[in-house]
C-alpha cells in the first residue's frame, strides 16, 4: 500500500521512468520509508493493469525503448484515497526495536551494549543528515514538516536508547 502511494505521489510530480521512480524512492524517501524499491516494476505493471497509471514508450538509442509512466485520473483518486486512509488509520507505527526489547532478557548484555552504541551513532548521523536536508527545503513547507517530524522522532529515540543502556547496566 505504501509503495503504491509513493509511486502515485511521485507521478503526480510528472512523468517518470521506472528507473527514475526507483532512484527517487531510494534517494528522497529511503530515510523515511522502508519500502523496497526492487519491486517497483511489479507494482508499475499492476497499477497499469488497474488503470491507475499509463505507460508510453520512447525510443532511447537504436532499438532500445524507455518507458515513461504517468498518473491517470483514476490514479489521482486512488492517491487521495490512500492518503486519507493513512491519515485516519487507527494503527500505531510498528517499531521493530520494540520486539527486541520484549526479548531483552534473553540477550547477552555484553553483546548488545556495543550494538546500542552503534544504534545511537546511527541516530546521530540521521540527525546530521536531517539538519543538512533542512537547509534544502526552506521553500517547501511540506518537506520542512517531514524533516521536523523525523528530527523529533530520532531525538526521542536517541534519548530512549540512553534509557535502555541505563536499564541494562543495572
Amino acid at each position: 500500500m505504501i509503495q503504491r502511494l509513493i509511486i502515485l505521489g511521485l507521478l503526480k510530480q510528472g512523468s517518470l521512468s521506472g528507473y527514475d521512480i526507483k532512484k527517487k524512492m531510494e534517494k528522497d524517501l529511503g530515510i523515511f520509508s522502508n519500502v523496497e524499491s526492487q519491486s517497483v516494476y511489479y507494482s508499475l505493471r499492476q497499477m497499469e493493469r488497474e488503470g491507475f497509471i499509463k505507460k508510453r514508450g520512447t525510443l532511447k538509442k537504436k532499438h532500445l525503448k524507455k518507458y515513461m509512466y504517468s498518473i491517470t485520473s483514476q490514479g489521482e483518486r486512488e492517491f487521495f484515497s490512500l492518503c486519507k486512509g493513512i491519515l485516519v488509520s487507527p494503527k500505531r507505527p510498528f517499531i521493530e526495536l520494540d520486539i527486541v526489547l520484549y526479548f531483552l532478557p534473553f540477550l547477552n548484555k555484553k553483546e548488545i551494549m556495543p550494538l546500542l552504541r552503534l544504534r545511537s551513532r546511527f541516530l546521530e548521523s540521521v540527525k546530521q543528515w536531517l539538519m543538512n536536508k533542512e537547509k534544502d527545503v526552506k521553500d517547501s513547507p511540506h518537506l520542512a514538516l517531514l524533516i521536523q517530524h523525523h528530527f523529533i522522532l530520532s531525538a526521542v529515540e536517541r534519548e530512549f536508547i540512553k534509557d535502555v543502556v541505563r536499564v541494562i547496566k543495572k
